[in-house]
């Protein structure tokens, strides 16, 4: 039963001091088998008594006492990000890239070359995936390049395989959970994995558009601020006779279903006179891509890259999975894996990302490093990301309090509530390896004619009027300068020694509600929207037309954009006018580069001329020329190469033999499963970062058919079926089999025994194939069962009234009866029952232990170690600590699975938990320690109901 607790002073006569200093010393047998990851911990401990912190700039508090263990049930899905191989040799190779002369210019790597020469290795990958199969994580996979690892699993498991534990608590209104301890790996791993993302779900990218009516206007140009049609942006910026960018292929990351965003595009190129866009959907990972019922995000980045662009070859959206209407599964994980989809795939040359986080948050999470080598690979094959610089102004990193907003400045009576002076900026804008794209507030003569820029600051505006949200926060400009990442190269010597660290952004273009682009979104035209997620998508749309120009050869443009434009910035509008901060606070515009706007807004046509004037860039390029031809047997296509390249080497290929099947060949053959016409399709692309593609078509018979029958029996033993292969065939012979056991398993044995990691009921299909290509499938389902938990420790309550099979120190075993002799006083009981352990309590220097030695039986699965646990204390700084530690049967300590400070004092008993699989098969000692210091004043531990239960 629990009981209420009051502090009662000093308990007992301190131990004699020799008995002290003989007792066991944890920091003489410390084993420090885990290393720590660019993951750290989400929540941290105040000073304060119960209160937590957030780890992000500001380090907003939350409710201490409200912290509870994230619920057992609670699907994770993680995905680690590992290192790259030779970072210093490729870091050499980039510089190259775009430096004339140099043997690797504009020497692009395709994917494969990429991953042999800077990816992890197989066998890395390999190591990473048995540690979580070692902890129960289920569907893991590695994406193409070996780069990222996810999977999904339970607290326990990430417990277990991180070293780290997970909460649940209520910020801003809702639920969230997140890990309150640095994230490590075994020792093993510690050079591979570089960061574990999807263990909180507190800070992930947010969109950069607005639809926000003003309470207060930033600085205005001259001429007049009116909403523009997507297609008025090319002649604002003066297109020119600047071909369009039907050569180049342009990916947007998204999250989500896209089915309302394409119709909205449709419409949208159907009322503007504009051909029908080629649109793409390639989902960032397995799991679901639900509609959140608002998709203006991605009809402003569709629409107006579409229209600044002229119309590109392909547009792709690259979504990330979020789960559920209410985005529930989406995490900077998923992020993260979408941008990764777009660069395994290496086939949109220019991708636009219009989302960014708190750059503080980012880091602590390792998110922004794991951001970054994906970045990376992309600028070794010649993609260009392009990120919006952020909405927030230099106040990026201030979350109102109501809905989570970023650039909440004050309270609904204006009365502000930050400290304006405290800067931050966006990730992954940061990156050194994208291009940032700030905001302007653009005038113009009539609807289409340049008349002036200034730095786009619309003043404060309540966060979300229609719901009651009047708080307020600034709509303006991201920029400002990176608190992690260090300066490139280009950008130091562009800008002068001092600078150390990335400034942002580059470039600026529209984002001001008032000046915005008038679009479809959600079904409905005429819909005015702003932001950096606007600034963005017309850089997209002018640099795929240079791209295109080009045959796709220039890559990453940042280099050159600091090498060239301090020497001349006429194809530049200098943006000189504004500030992006509250109250004069903020950067402040400045001829050249600033803060605000970067180098400032282009000229399209001037922009194109200089390119080929200073970065060799041409109207012609090499030529590649895609071609193929084919002979078909049966159901087996053979496909032979005929492609040339005039100026070029072709480097890659990409089949696509219209049933859902790929190669990357250059001449390969292809079985399908069913007679038919197929459409085929060759894309080849050179080592300029030119491509060419052939479609063509091509048809398949097969041969007489025969007719199989799958069928299959199982017999099961506790978490083991047995399956037994009965299929029969008329006309042909079985020749391959294909078992999916419904837990992310599968196998190509006749008759295959699979062990199952949890009792449940199970989904298992057969699928069949004999030599004359048909098919049958049979699914069926099999229950399994586990035996019941079985718990190891003895005495557990110290109900006996005698210690063994504890080991305990003096004094420390209690009961709560006035006539025993173990009465220790009033001041402390029991959890349930009347004995318990009382360690500490003196107010002196004093140690206590409690342990008991373990066998931890061999084929278990689960080890899970509870106790409930009260502190009570009079000290008001954190001095008194209670550890719980694993050591060997020689005394090491092999783990520290719990740890507690005075400061973690709490009115009745705590049930506390911790994941002991790693010591299935051993004998172990589960061992409490309690230290108090002479400090003034004293503290009590008290333990009661300790249980290890193995399954």
């Amino acid at each position: 039963m629990s009981s209420s607790f009051q502090f009662s002073g000093y308990r007992k006569a301190l131990l004699p001091a020799a008995l002290s200093l003989a007792m066991f010393s944890l920091s003489a047998h410390a084993a420090d088998t885990w290393v720590s990851t660019n993951t750290h911990a989400s929540i941290q401990k105040s000073a304060v008594a119960n209160v937590s912190t957030l780890v992000m700039t500001g380090h907003p508090a939350i409710d201490a006492s409200q912290i509870m263990p994230l619920e057992a049930s609670k699907q994770l899905h993680v995905v680690l990000s590992l290192n790259l191989r030779n970072a210093a040799q490729l870091q050499t190779f980039l510089r190259e890239l775009n430096q004339p002369g140099s043997a690797n210019y504009h020497k692009y790597l395709t994917p494969a070359q990429f991953k042999a020469q800077y990816a992890p290795t197989d066998a890395q990958v390999q190591a990473v995936v048995a540690h979580l199969q070692k902890y129960g994580f289920s569907n893991i996979s590695v994406t193409p390049n070996n780069m990222l690892v996810s999977a999904n699993g339970t607290p326990m498991s990430a417990s277990g395989a991180f070293n780290t534990s997970l909460k649940t608590f209520s910020y801003n209104g809702k639920q969230h959970f997140a890990n309150d301890t640095d994230v490590a790996v075994p020792q093993a791993l510690g050079g591979i994995v570089g960061s574990v993302l999807g263990l909180q779900d507190i800070n992930k990218p947010h969109v950069m558009s607005h639809r926000v009516t003003p309470d207060m206007a930033g600085t205005m140009a001259t001429g007049s601020q009116v909403g523009h049609q997507p297609t008025d942006f090319p002649t604002i910026y003066d297109v020119g006779s600047t071909a369009n960018a039907s050569n180049t292929t342009v990916g947007i990351i998204t999250w989500g279903d896209m089915t309302q965003t394409i119709k909205d595009l449709n419409t949208f190129t159907k009322n503007a006179g504009l051909a029908t866009v080629n649109t793409l959907t390639v989902p960032g990972g397995s799991g679901t891509l639900a509609s959140d019922g608002d998709d203006g995000e991605w009809a402003l980045d569709s629409q107006d890259i579409t229209a600044v662009s002229g119309g590109v070859k392909q547009l792709i959206f690259y979504a990330a999975i979020n789960g559920d209407s209410n985005d529930s599964g989406l995490t900077d994980a998923t992020i993260t894996a979408a941008y990764n989809t777009a660069v395994t795939a290496n086939v949109a040359k220019v991708i636009n990302v219009s989302l960014g986080e708190d750059e503080t948050a980012a880091n602590n999470s390792g998110t922004q490093a794991a951001d970054d080598k994906v970045f990376v690979q992309a600028v070794a094959q010649g993609q260009t990301f392009s990120i919006a610089a952020g909405d927030a102004g230099v106040y990026q990193w201030s979350s109102d309090p109501t809905e989570g907003a970023p650039g909440y400045v004050a309270n609904s009576s204006g009365t502000v509530k930050i400290t304006l002076s405290h800067y931050g900026v966006s990730e992954p804008a940061t990156s050194p390896n994208v291009i940032a794209v700030g905001g302007t507030t653009l005038s113009t003569t009539g609807t289409t004619t340049w008349a002036g820029e200034t730095v786009w600051n619309e003043g404060l505006a309540a966060v979300d009027p229609n719901n009651g949200d009047n708080n307020k926060r600034l709509w303006a400009t991201g920029g400002g300068v990176s608190l992690f990442e260090a300066a490139p190269a280009w950008q130091t010597t562009a800008l002068g020694s001092s600078v150390t660290k990335r400034q942002v952004p580059d470039l600026a273009f529209d984002a001001a509600s008032s000046t915005g682009a008038i679009i479809v979104a959600n079904g409905q035209t005429g819909q005015q929207y702003g932001g950096t997620s606007l600034a963005s998508p017309i850089f997209v749309g002018i640099w795929a037309r240079i791209e295109s120009a080009n045959s796709n050869s220039l890559g990453l443009p940042a280099q050159n954009i600091y090498t060239y434009f301090p020497k001349d910035a006429t194809a530049l509008h200098d943006v000189t006018s504004g500030n992006n901060g509250y109250n004069g606070y903020g950067y402040n515009a400045a001829a050249g580069f600033d803060n605000t706007t970067g180098w400032g807004s282009l000229d399209i046509s001037k922009f194109s001329a200089y390119v080929t004037k200073y970065w060799g860039g041409s109207s012609s390029g090499s030529t590649p020329v895609a071609s193929f031809t084919d002979t078909v047997s049966n159901l087996t296509a053979s496909f032979t190469n005929t492609s040339t390249d005039t100026g070029g080497t072709i480097s890659s290929y990409a089949w696509n033999f219209g049933d859902g099947s790929t190669s990357t060949a250059a001449s390969p053959s292809h079985t399908y499963t069913a007679a038919g016409t197929y459409t085929v399709s060759l894309q080849v692309t050179d080592n300029t970062g030119a491509t060419s593609t052939k479609t063509g078509s091509v048809t398949v018979t097969a041969a007489a058919a025969g007719n199989p029958v799958a069928g299959f029996t199982d017999t099961v033993s506790g978490l083991t079926a047995t399956f037994t292969n009965t299929s029969t065939d008329t006309g042909g012979t079985i020749n391959s089999y294909a078992w999916n056991f419904g837990d992310s398993s599968t196998s190509t044995a006749a008759s295959p025994s699979h062990s199952y990691a949890a009792a449940g009921t199970y989904s298992v299909s057969l699928k069949v194939t004999d030599n004359t290509g048909a098919s049958s499938t049979k699914t069926g389902s099999v229950t399994v069962t586990s035996s019941a938990p079985t718990q190891l420790l003895g005495n557990t309550g110290f109900e006996t009234g005698a210690a063994s099979p504890w080991t305990v120190s003096s004094g420390t075993l209690c009961s709560t009866s006035s006539s025993s002799s173990s009465y220790c006083g009033s001041g402390e009981t029991s959890h349930a029952g009347t004995w318990f352990a009382w360690l500490d309590g003196y107010g002196a220097s004093h140690t206590d232990t409690v342990s008991q030695q373990v066998v931890i039986p061999s084929g278990k699965t689960t080890a899970t170690l509870q106790y409930y646990l009260h502190i009570d204390t009079t000290k008001t700084t954190a001095v008194d600590t209670l550890k719980v530690q694993v050591l060997n049967t020689s005394g090491t300590v092999l783990a520290t699975v719990g740890s507690f400070t005075n400061l973690n004092k709490n009115t009745g008993y705590a049930v506390e938990t911790a994941n002991l699989a790693a010591y299935i098969g051993q004998t172990v000692v589960i061992k409490f320690t309690g230290a108090e210091t002479s400090s003034s004043g004293n503290t009590d531990f008290t333990l009661d109901d300790v249980t290890l239960t193995v399954q």
